[in-house]
């Protein structure tokens, strides 16, 4: 049983450290298209906690021409 907990909370933390690198990795590329980007817009990416989210989120960050075209109402935490 010990070994199952280790091992379940071992897993959250993996995850946990990919949504922060995603997280990372989104506003990254929102900065170096936009050099600015918003302490709002900033806490919202912060905020998504699903890997998928943020998956389509980057791909939105890669493709935008302006980050009025980054609209986080599209995506569900």
């Amino acid at each position: 049983m010990a070994q199952t907990i280790v091992q379940h909370h071992f897993e959250q933390g993996k995850e946990q450290g990919s949504i922060e690198v995603k997280q990372s990795t989104v506003l990254k590329a929102l900065h170096l298209r936009f050099d600015t980007v918003p302490a709002s817009l900033s806490g919202e990416i912060n905020s998504i906690r699903s890997l998928p989210l943020l998956n389509a989120l980057f791909e939105q960050a890669l493709t935008a021409k302006t980050l009025d075209e980054i609209d986080l109402r599209n995506f569900d935490n």
